[in-house]
């Protein structure tokens, strides 16, 4: 009887370390993809940083500067003049140039012209 006894207490225990050991194993797993996406994330955060620096020094650039004043404030140099072009006469010559695009051959077709075969 006290024998049935240890062993029903011995089975129990190996149980609970077996549970506990898979606990563990679970956690650390979970730790290390965790750990994955965090360092995922840093990589994209150290990278759009990197970009927004290099973007910082352009936007520092006279140059820059100058092209935004142009562009979007409508300023000019002195003695410059600006061209200001309707949109639609805009549209007129892009719809001009649209005529002008080449036919889609099939491949074979293609392959023909090139050798001068079609």
């Amino acid at each position: 009887m006290i024998r049935k006894a240890v062993i029903i207490v011995i089975t129990l225990l190996i149980i609970l370390v077996i549970i506990s050991l898979g606990r563990q194993i679970i956690g650390a797993l979970q730790a290390g993809d965790r750990l994955d996406t965090t360092t995922e994330r840093l990589v994209r955060l150290q990278q759009e940083n990197r970009l927004l620096k290099e973007k910082l020094k352009d936007t520092q650039r006279l140059d820059f500067i100058e092209e935004q004043a142009r562009d979007k404030l409508g300023l000019a140099k002195e003695n410059e003049v600006i061209v200001i072009i309707p949109e639609s006469e805009v549209k007129k010559v892009l719809s001009l140039n649209k005529g002008k695009e080449e036919i889609k051959l099939s491949n074979w077709q293609g392959w023909l012209k090139l050798f001068g075969f079609y």
